[in-house]
Parts: structure tokens; C-alpha cells; sequence
């Protein structure tokens, strides 16, 4: 059985994870970024986005801007537009221990 290493996030590190599914409706980036409810203030501060599959981070994303989306089905819900960084060693780190049980989709890190 493959073990696979716990996120060990660092502390000036600002992270929102959102749990994506495992079925991709749209590329991850899509899926990651927008339609989440979240609060605009404490999502500004976040440094870095993790896309969670399976309880595993699948991407990781620096945000650039947050807004509220204009799609009326969503409205309310936050949406950012970032960058991709493909290097970061959070990718295929597990976050199962930050989640625990809960279903909500959505976990802030030092935040």
C-alpha cells in the first residue's frame, strides 16, 4: 500500500483547500476557482488555493484577484483568477487529516 505524506503546510502560508470531486466537469483550474461560499474577506488573505481530489492536492493555485461571480445561478459566491504553480511540493501531499469527517468542502489553513 502506497503511504502518501500529510500536508505540512508552511506557517506564512494562507491556504483555502476546496474539496473538487473526482469527476472533472471542466478542467481543474475551472472547477477549483469559482462558485464557492466563502467569505470575500478572509478568502483575500489566502496565498495559496489547493484543488483536493480524494483527499489528496491535485493543484495548487496563487490566487491573484477574488470576486464575487455574475453567474445569477451563484450569485453571492466567490470566484478568484490565479496562477498555477506546478512545482509546489503541497501537490499530491494529503490533506485527509485536515478534514477529518466534515463535508464541507472548503478548509482554511493559518487562517
Amino acid at each position: 500500500m502506497n503511504m502518501i505524506d500529510e500536508l505540512n503546510p508552511r506557517s506564512t502560508d494562507r491556504i483555502i483547500c476546496v474539496k473538487v470531486g473526482s469527476i472533472l466537469r471542466e478542467n481543474l483550474y475551472e472547477m477549483s476557482r469559482k462558485y464557492w461560499k466563502i467569505n470575500m474577506d478572509r478568502a483575500s488573505k489566502a496565498t495559496h488555493v489547493l484543488a483536493i481530489v480524494d483527499g489528496v492536492v491535485k493543484a495548487v493555485y496563487v490566487p491573484e484577484k477574488w470576486t464575487y461571480t455574475k453567474e445569477p445561478k451563484y450569485i453571492g459566491r466567490v470566484e478568484f483568477v490565479g496562477i498555477e504553480d506546478i512545482r509546489n511540493d503541497y501537490i499530491g501531499k494529503s490533506v485527509r487529516g485536515f478534514y477529518g469527517h466534515s463535508a464541507n468542502p472548503v478548509k482554511y489553513i493559518n487562517m
